[in-house]
């Protein structure tokens, strides 16, 4: 399932999406997991970010791909296109700007009873989606190591990167995937 979002929605509007992302975030510590990076707090940043870009006209689209079961969000993924924020994720990460129609990904997270149903998902609806809309270049990046396998086996890594954990504790080191459609 994909909604679009639009002018008139808010970030409580998207909230509800987050539920798998939420609960990652308990599961991490829950288990002693918690790597001092709040996955919450980072897409909320971002989120108000795209949503401030796309008031503003800036050509920014957000689609919020997402699997539910029995009315449950239980798989999400965020994909950007348009103009300007991702312009500054292809600068950032040192991607040579192209007439290539691309999207970014962002926060693909899926419910921990329903992993392993992520590769299909992406693969035969959220990619063949975009590739129907005339996308040529998926990118996305990653530090999460269970995901690096799926990228790896759809993509190739373009590059790395080196992020620093919320408290400046740890060091999280990542990769960019490119796929190309």
């Amino acid at each position: 399932m994909k909604t679009r979002v639009n002018k008139d929605m808010t970030f409580n509007d998207i909230n509800k999406y987050l539920y798998p992302v939420y609960q990652y975030g308990k599961e991490k510590i829950d288990n002693n997991m918690y790597d001092d990076w709040d996955e919450i707090e980072h897409i909320t940043k971002w989120i108000k970010n795209v949503l401030k870009s796309i008031n503003k006209n800036k050509g920014d689209i957000l689609d919020i791909y997402y699997l539910e079961d029995k009315s449950n969000i239980i798989g999400v993924l965020f994909c950007l296109s348009g103009s300007d924020n991702v312009q500054k994720f292809l600068q950032e990460s040192n991607i040579k700007l192209t007439n290539d129609k691309v999207v970014q990904l962002r926060c693909f997270h899926i419910l921990k009873n329903y992993r392993g149903i992520g590769k299909k998902w992406l693969k035969n609806e959220v990619l063949k989606d975009l590739k129907g809309q005339g996308v040529n270049k998926v990118y996305i990046k990653s530090s999460h190591n269970k995901a690096l396998r799926l990228y790896d086996n759809l993509g190739t890594k373009i590059g790395n990167y080196i992020g620093i954990s919320d408290h400046e504790l740890y060091q999280r080191f990542g990769y960019i995937y490119r796929i190309d459609l």
